[in-house]
């Protein structure tokens, strides 16, 4: 308690987090000779909404305007003796800091002077990892299904694992729950898993947004909160002229292609998007307002692929076993024959999803020192969505909300204070409709489902302040973030069963492995609260040195259900089930995160050079969902091995034969830790001729004190009992896994001037993991005494990926180079534009698993267990197809009582690459209209873009590839897509 209050100490103290949704500009002012010009005046204008700031260059010269909204600006520098400045066009981005120097002429202060701002094109201010995706980009790259989420990928350290949606995206060689997500500063991620659990596309519309950046390393300590990249989303604003939009987006199956595994006639489908925005002021310079509405509608047929038992193995088994008749009914009849024992099914699957997604901002402007705007967005989404061709069908409705009301107050030029209070909620359902009365496990045949039901309904409150203090060239910036957590949900409400058959002889002879029996679970109220605060100086040593100094605090509370109702489970210090109301693990009071970096651009390179560095420790509280397992165990949960209970068949219901029922509880290591990132970097950026810019980087992390699951209670091979005689094999999350990351990034850009955009990241990465696990990744620990044994290429060590894209107008029409004029041949010849979106990369990690029974094994433990290599065989096959990806031959069963001793992740399935394109005719109706249509093609060339094969050496379908990387409709690694759209502009 003691350590709970000097923690609460700190943040009282500290409060007058950062997320950078605003932007920053400095600069030094001189005269002809390069002197400093101290108390100069200089003033900022927003060319949008008339904001007005003030300030004067200091003793040495510099000026910085903080916290400003991001727009355009017009800058006036002026003092007496000197001719005015009048600098045009100056581009803030959110999160930029960007530097500005100028020098002022000697002459009368009635000559003015008058430049437009050339684009600020590298970063001299820090060490950050990162980038910013402009309006440009939002608006013109095609973006399958308009999913905002698909423009993270153009960001530096990105690596897109599946189907470009927000749950397939990772940064530098971290989980996919790593990444905090934030709307206007606000936190957006799901409540109970850091990703959000539904993928609906629209809980951030693209015509809601302005701009948004991705931090992907060595970023500073005024943002946290997870150790991976930091998400910024910057919600669109009115300003002093109305402007808006109407669009439609249209596809069907008419120009589509199929993918192999379709039949001969194209799966219906059918997608409209629609919407449309309107902004503007409600009093000129003082009030402005912005709404956005879009509307989703989509009707997919998925062709599906499933391994079911064929008509001689469905008489097998029901000849052998009667009782066994309803299980295998549960598996539809096949059409093309596999192998001996299974068919191949293939259905035409429908999909349905509707979504209906609105935004409503209000600023207002008190005076030019105080601003505050409120922002409420809404996602109201439906989705029906089949998971196999056995049948089982997932229905999600989900209705997420954020909130923002933010407060800005500007004391004086160099102190500025930002307060903001926000909310986010997740509502949100997942019924499961199976195909069996038991969910049946056979390796050899894939598996049934029964019916499911969890809910979600959480909300986060969140409240930060933000103090900035420009001292000479110091900027000073501390502040606080309190974030509270309230999550009620539940898992399956529904009683629902399993069992587990190791081999196809032992479905046929009814001799299960295991039977696990869940009761449903109820509502359980999850609490947690978050404690942060940080102290940043951006140091400016010289006009071309920038250091970064900053400290960051994270505390977060120990999860607890309100009502008690959980049941946690300590082996060592409390042989099994604890009394209630012991915590669920202790607090973790010691998370300081130093962060370091600088930025030197030499002035013997003119300015065109700039070198970065940056290194920090970086903390993280987990999502919500791993912390569950003791409200999970005070839910009934029984487990019946096949060693415990011998001659174990089906049917059995332990509430009928207690005996033979052992508890499977949950538990979690009452002593872990919070995960840890140390995160370091070097990158070298460099101005090239033609506006574009260069970046040589090199980033490299150290997870510590990552999440994996032991299983425990395992049976002693000494005396054949399991510790607790009380309990079967049950899960004990940890947090002892690590992992680490190496990359070297090559980044070659051009921001959008004179009508041309162009943007190319590459990546030639490696990571390592042991078995950690995150955001529902799969557990993979073998031999729980050896996890030096599971090390290995981590599950994303994806080798090389790339991602490139590109906006051209075409130099023909009214406003551009060539035909400048009105007559018919220019506007028929003008308004052409093209952009484009390449992805490539290399094959994914497969990990090659054999199914063992419980009495094979020296611990009992049936989880993620590997084959023996067989000497001298190549793991692939040599005539390599998608029906015959790896050579069988290569794999051996380990003799009883041993491990299999091949590694984990070894190896690889097929890599991918992807042109999607659009094409655009803009015509000017009037001086205020332009309507533009627009044609779109998602995998232009129609690539087959394949899913990993089956690295399952049990089952019938080992070694082969029966679908594509994503059977949706949309996203990244569909077959060729076209779509047409009508959007009017005012």
């Amino acid at each position: 308690m003691n350590r709970i209050t000097l923690a609460g100490c700190v943040f009282v103290l500290a409060l007058p987090l950062c997320a950078q949704d605003r932007a920053t500009l400095n600069g030094t002012i001189t005269d002809p000779s390069g002197a400093i010009v101290s108390s100069a005046t200089v003033e900022l204008r927003s060319s949008d909404t008339g904001l007005r700031r003030d300030a004067a260059t200091n003793e040495n010269g510099i000026y910085e305007f903080s916290s400003l909204p991001v727009g355009t600006y017009a800058v006036n520098i002026s003092k007496p003796g000197f001719k005015p400045l009048v600098i045009r066009q100056v581009d803030l981005l959110f999160g930029q800091v960007r530097t500005l120097d100028a020098k002022l002429d000697v002459g009368g202060t009635t000559e003015t002077v008058q430049v437009n701002a050339t684009i600020e094109a590298l970063n001299r201010t820090n060490g950050e990892i990162g980038g910013v995706v402009e309006a440009p980009q939002i608006r013109e790259i095609p973006l399958d299904g308009r999913n905002w989420a698909t423009l993270m990928t153009l960001a530096p350290g990105a690596i897109n694992t599946g189907d470009g949606a927000q749950r397939s995206i990772r940064f530098n060689g971290h989980s996919l729950d790593d990444s905090n997500f934030t709307f206007d500063g606000i936190d957006t991620s799901g409540v109970q898993e850091q990703t959000q659990k539904a993928d609906t596309r629209l809980n951030v519309s693209l015509d809601s947004i302005a701009e948004f950046r991705v931090s992907s390393a060595a970023y500073t300590a005024e943002t946290g909160a997870a150790g991976g990249a930091q998400i910024n989303v910057v919600s669109k604003t009115g300003s002093n002229n109305f402007h808006g939009s109407a669009f439609e987006f249209l596809r069907n199956n008419a120009l589509d292609s199929r993918s192999p595994f379709d039949p001969p006639d194209i799966p219906p489908f059918r997608l409209n998007q629609f919407g449309g925005s309107f902004g503007g002021p409600v009093i000129k310079d003082k009030a402005f307002f912005f709404a956005n509405y879009e509307g989703l509608r989509q009707e997919l047929t998925n062709t599906m692929i499933s391994i079911v038992p064929n008509a001689a193995a469905r008489s097998q088994i029901i000849a052998t076993s009667p009782v066994l008749k309803p299980l295998v009914d549960g598996y539809p009849v096949g059409q093309t024959p596999n192998d001996a024992f299974t068919d191949r099914l293939t259905v035409a699957a429908r999909n349905t999803t509707r979504e209906d997604s609105g935004m409503f901002r209000f600023d207002y402007r008190f005076s030019d020192q105080s601003t505050a705007y409120l922002r409420y967005n809404i996602d109201n989404a439906y989705i029906d969505n089949p998971q196999d061709a056995l049948g089982t069908r997932n229905v999600i409705p989900h209705i997420p909300q954020n909130l923002v009301l933010q407060f800005q107050h500007v004391f004086s030029p160099s102190t500025i204070n930002e307060s903001r209070f926000g909310i986010n909620r997740a509502n949100y359902h997942n019924w499961t409709y199976g195909t069996s009365p038991i969910g049946v496990s056979s390796q050899y045949f894939d598996s049934t489902n029964s019916n499911s039901l969890d809910s979600e309904i959480g909300t986060t409150f969140s409240y930060i302040d933000n103090l900035t203090l420009v001292r000479g060239r110091n900027t000073l910036k501390v502040g606080a973030e309190i974030r509270r957590i309230r999550l009620n949900n539940s898992g399956n409400t529904i009683r629902s069963s399993s069992i587990d058959f190791a081999t196809l002889d032992d479905f046929i002879h009814n001799q299960p492995d295991n039977i696990t029996i869940l009761e449903g679970e109820g509502i359980r109220g999850d609490r947690r609260t978050f404690f942060m605060g940080y102290a940043q100086d951006d140091l400016k040593l010289t006009p071309t040195l920038t250091v970064n100094l900053g400290l960051r605090y994270e505390f977060y509370t120990v999860a607890h259900e309100i009502l008690d109702r959980a049941a946690v489970v300590d082996v060592q210090g409390c042989g099994g089930f604890c009394p209630k109301g012991t915590p669920f693990y202790d607090p973790n009071p010691r998370d300081f995160g130093p962060r370091a970096g600088l930025a030197w651009a030499p002035a013997m390179l003119h300015g065109k050079t700039v070198v970065r560095s940056g290194f920090g420790i970086y903390y993280g509280g987990n999502q919500n969902d791993d912390f569950s397992d003791p409200m999970e165990s005070a839910v009934p949960r029984y487990s019946i091995s096949s060693t415990d209970v011998p001659n174990l068949s089906y049917p059995i219901d332990p509430f009928v034969q207690p005996q033979f029922a052992l508890y499977s509880p949950k538990a979690i290591d009452r002593h872990r830790k919070d995960l840890s990132y140390e995160n370091w970097s070097f990158a070298i950026e460099q101005q090239l001729p033609g506006s574009f810019t260069g970046q040589l980087a090199y980033v490299g992390s150290e997870g510590h004190h990552l999440f994996d699951k032991y299983q425990v209670n395992l049976i002693n091979p000494l005396t054949g009992k399991r510790p607790l005689a009380q309990f079967s094999q049950f899960g004990l999350k940890t947090n002892d896994g690590n992992d680490n990351f190496n990359a070297l990034q090559l980044s070659l850009q051009r921001r959008f001037v004179n009508g041309f955009l162009w943007q190319t990241q590459y990546m030639w990465s490696h990571g390592i993991a042991d078995a950690s696990i995150g955001a529902g990744e799969s557990v993979t620990i073998q031999n729980m005494s050896c996890r030096a044994c599971d090390r290995s290429d981590a599950p994303f060590d994806i080798r090389h990926t790339m991602t490139s894209n590109a906006i051209y107008q075409l130099p023909f029409g009214p406003g551009r180079r060539y035909l400048n004029g009105h007559d018919v041949m220019s506007r028929l010849l003008g308004g052409w534009d093209l952009s484009g979106l390449a992805t490539a990369s290399t094959g994914r990690p497969v990990n090659i698993t054999i199914k063992r029974s419980a009495s094979q094994l020296p611990d009992g433990n049936t989880g993620s267990q590997r084959p023996n290599l067989v000497p001298g065989q190549s793991i692939y096959a040599t005539d390599q197809t998608i029906d015959n990806w790896f050579n069988p031959a290569a794999f051996a069963a380990p003799a009883k009582g041993t491990w299999g001793n091949l590694g984990r992740n070894i190896a690889r399935g097929p890599g991918y690459y992807e042109i999607d394109t659009a094409l655009q005719k803009r015509f000017q109706m009037t001086e205020r209209f332009t309507l533009n249509f627009r044609a779109e093609a998602f995998n232009l060339f129609n690539h087959p873009i394949y899913a990993s094969p089956s690295g399952n050496t049990s089952s019938g379908g080992f070694g082969q590839i029966i679908s594509i990387l994503n059977t949706g409709a949309v996203g990244t690694g569909t077959p060729r897509r076209v779509e047409f759209a009508m959007r009017l502009d005012f």
